[in-house]
């Protein structure tokens, strides 16, 4: 794999420098590169006309836990570089590369004498499959034939898909999810939009090989079955497969409405309905979903299943903002019920979900008989020098059915605030394509006397600290 990657790469930095090159030789009076001529007239300009982009990285991860509980901290360095080439009949091939190094770090690997658990997201920066290794730790991220018409498309192979409620990029660490497989993308009815995809593969954020959907759930925590067990439903299902389907529809100029389905072969099937109105200052928004087990999960033992029969999970999610366009601020509140009868589920290892109560370090998957409510703050300046930065500020409570009930709390998370700090600046003019990233979280329980260590250990009562530098080129 690294051979692969490193003759992957010295290719793009070739084709990239000698297009940079043929151009210039060709514009003796400086031309705009925007003017360059793009027609396709065989195989050679559909190669040399293609566009090269990527980014390079540096992430500074600190968590400080409470009390006598173990602190780490580590900088990762990578980036990434991608070819996409021209269209030809329509046909489009591209090809992504990234890679991770350990700059500096503590011994993630060291385990706190509490709960003897290492360093948690911090791993995630590298490979959680392979925590001793910090340089080796490169991804053949995308592979793909692309085949466009009209305003729609069909993209086959390893793709960062980023589209929907589930299959989002969610880049908070060195490497993004990705996925492998089939997705079309029908753009050419009015004001109306359908995504049909099936997914094979999957390369999780916080590794580097890719699995099958089958090899994928489960790598990480199981958590626990509701009657109170250990989960173990790692490769146990047979999986083959996701199917799914989208249908996005704008309804007039201020309506818009979503309904997603997710078939996990033998596992799941859940329905995603979202109605959204904006107009001028207001946003009002609604999410409900739905979520059971397919009939497959019955033969298997207990707890082999990674959802149960009878349970039946929905969730609802409310989400309302008022934007002061003049002054650059917005603020908006968010509520979430999770409702008794079933737990929501949604495997880690392929994505994260997106309700509107859903943020950083806080998500909704494995919950029931749960409320989670959001109040929020954002705010770019309207000062011409200030307008590339961005201030996003939460404040959320999270009521979980506590600890101990695994019924509806798969991973026995108790209840708790979080606070977030989301600061963003971006350089123009020299330094366009240079962002600065500050993330702060932190978790607070009252009263965790009664808690043992492992309730406590990078569940609540942390200061959780991200700087990220990108250069987008």
């Amino acid at each position: 794999m690294p051979k692969i990657f490193t003759l992957t790469f010295l290719l793009f930095m070739v084709m990239f420098f000698a297009g940079k090159i043929t151009y210039a030789q060709q514009s003796e009076d400086s031309i705009s590169f925007i003017h360059q001529d793009t027609s396709i007239h065989c195989l050679k300009d559909f190669l040399k006309k293609g566009q090269v982009h990527g980014h390079i990285r540096n992430y500074l991860m600190a968590t400080y836990n409470q009390g006598d509980l173990k602190n780490y901290w580590t900088n990762a360095t990578g980036g990434a570089l991608k070819y996409e080439t021209a269209e030809l009949f329509g046909i489009q091939l591209g090809v992504k590369g990234i890679f991770t190094y350990k700059t500096f770090s503590t011994d993630l690997n060291d385990l706190d004498q509490n709960t003897q658990k290492g360093a948690n997201w911090e791993k995630e920066l590298y490979d959680i499959n392979r925590p001793e290794e910090g340089k080796d730790l490169d991804r053949l991220e995308e592979l793909y034939l692309k085949w466009n018409f009209s305003k729609s498309n069909i993209t086959i192979g390893k793709m960062d898909i980023n589209t929907g409620p589930f299959f989002l990029r969610r880049d908070g660490r060195m490497k993004p999810f990705v996925y492998q497989g089939a997705w079309a993308q029908i753009a050419d009815l009015e004001k109306t939009k359908i995504n049909l995809g099936w997914i094979t593969k999957v390369s999780p954020r916080g590794m580097t090989e890719w699995y099958t959907i089958n090899e994928a759930i489960g790598i990480n925590n199981n958590g626990f079955e509701p009657n109170g067990h250990a989960a173990d439903y790692h490769e146990k299902a047979d999986s083959k497969g996701i199917g799914v389907l989208g249908l996005e529809k704008s309804i007039g100029e201020k309506i818009k409405l979503q309904y997603w389905n997710l078939f996990l072969h033998h596992i799941t099937d859940i329905n995603w309905l979202q109605l959204e109105f904006q107009h001028d200052h207001l946003f009002i928004g609604g999410q409900f979903v739905h979520q059971g087990a397919l009939s497959h999960q019955q033969a298997l033992d207990y707890q082999d299943r990674y959802i149960q029969p009878e349970e039946k999970a929905k969730v609802l999610s409310l989400k309302a903002a008022y934007k002061q366009i003049s002054k650059g601020t917005e603020w908006s509140v968010a509520y979430l019920h999770a409702f008794i009868g079933g737990r929501f589920l949604f495997p880690r290892e392929l994505g994260r979900e997106n309700f509107y109560a859903s943020q950083a370090r806080s998500w909704i998957d494995g919950f029931g008989g749960t409320d989670v409510f959001v109040v929020q703050f954002q705010y770019t300046p309207k000062a011409k020098d200030w307008q590339a930065f961005k201030l996003d500020a939460k404040l959320s409570r999270t009521n979980t059915p506590g600890i101990g009930n695994v019924e509806f709390n798969k991973y026995n998370i108790g209840s708790h605030w979080q606070g977030t700090i989301d600061l963003k600046y971006s350089f123009l003019k020299v330094l366009e394509g240079l962002e600065l990233h500050l993330l702060y979280i932190t978790k607070y329980t009252a009263n965790t006397e009664k808690f043992t260590p492992s309730e406590i250990y990078y569940r609540t009562n942390f200061h959780h600290f991200n700087g990220i530098v990108n250069i987008a080129f």
